[in-house]
This record gives C-alpha cells, structure tokens and sequence, in this order.
C-alpha cells in the first residue's frame, strides 16, 4: 500500500505541472496551418513535455542531494573541488537546458525553439553523461546509454519528420507542408 501511495504522489507530481505546461502551450497559435494536418501542442509533444518535466525534477531532486554532499566534502578535503564540481556542475548546467528545453517547446513557435530543442536535449542527456563517465573514468551501462541514446534519437527524428512539429513552429519544411496541401485542395 506503501509503494501504492508513493507512486501516486511521483505521479501526481510530474504530470500536474506537465498538465499546466501543455495547458498553456495549446492556447499558443501554431506558426502555420494547413486544412488536413494536425498542427499546434498536442500529439507526442504532452509525452516529451512529460518525460522532460519527469526529468528535470528528479535532477533537481538528486542535485539538491548532490549539492549538500558537495560542500561537505569540499569542507573535508579541498583536493576534492576539480571531482565534486565535475559531479554537480555538468548537472546543474543540464538542469537549466532542461528547463529552456521546455520554455521552447511550450512558448515558441518558430524553428529555431525546435533546432534548440534538440542540440539542448543532446547535451543535457548523452553529452554530459559522456562527460562524467570520461572524466571519473567510469563506463556507461548498456541500459543508460539506451535510455539516453534512445531518448535523444527517438525525439530528433520526431522532431524532424512530424508534419505537426513543421506546422506548430513554422519549419522551412512546414512551409512546403502548406504549399503542398493548398495544391492538393485546389485540384479538388
């Protein structure tokens, strides 16, 4: 019952803000619109609103802990500052893309949000995980590298292949999207 009611609270902690996030990013107008696309916040964009925010809490979480730990070791032994701040700073650096991640997909509409979206979601994820295992000379497991390879691969190509991210911010590739539907609804 325990784990029950625990799982309802992280539940009920990462989606309440994925539901106020995406609530305010639906009543931002798409870039462009076409009659027989989807266009606009909606579709798999709740889903990568919702594993963003599920990510970007639980690394504030662990770099709350992580911090306290920081300065209890620096107060031991100063040789340590080069190892804990390789620890904590990549993080907190990765907290805030996060977060911008986020801002982007939620409030802008044009291409860049997207092109910034996804060179942000490759540093936060693989980048600085590739960083701390170089640097403490650490191997990544198998299922880490999945999770963050497969994370970062899968959302590129969404965000580079949906038509619904094309229109919603305002792609060159949502352009043609556009042109080409208003030739098709012309030749009917």
């Amino acid at each position: 019952m325990k784990t029950v009611l625990i799982t309802a609270i992280i539940v009920f902690i990462v989606v309440l803000p994925t539901w106020i996030i995406g609530s305010y990013a639906r009543t931002r107008p798409p870039a462009l619109t076409s009659p027989n696309i989807r266009s606009g916040f909606g579709g798999l964009l709740w889903l990568f609103v919702l594993g963003q925010t599920a990510w970007l809490l639980r690394a504030v979480w662990e770099t709350t802990f992580i911090s306290s730990e920081f300065f209890f070791m620096l107060v031991r032994s100063v040789e340590m500052m080069t190892q804990a701040s390789v620890a904590v700073l990549p993080t907190v650096l990765a907290i805030l893309l996060g977060a911008m991640t986020i801002y982007q997909i939620a409030v802008q509409r044009t291409p860049a949000a997207v092109a910034s979206t996804i060179v942000m979601l490759w540093i936060m994820g693989p980048g600085v995980a590739m960083f701390q295992s170089w640097f403490f000379k650490l191997a990544l497991t198998q299922a880490s590298m999945l999770q963050l390879f497969g994370w970062a691969i899968f959302w590129t190509v969404y965000f580079a292949a949906s038509p619904r991210v094309a229109l919603t911010y305002g792609t060159p590739r949502g352009r043609r999207l556009v042109s080409e539907n208003q030739d098709k609804v012309r030749r009917l």
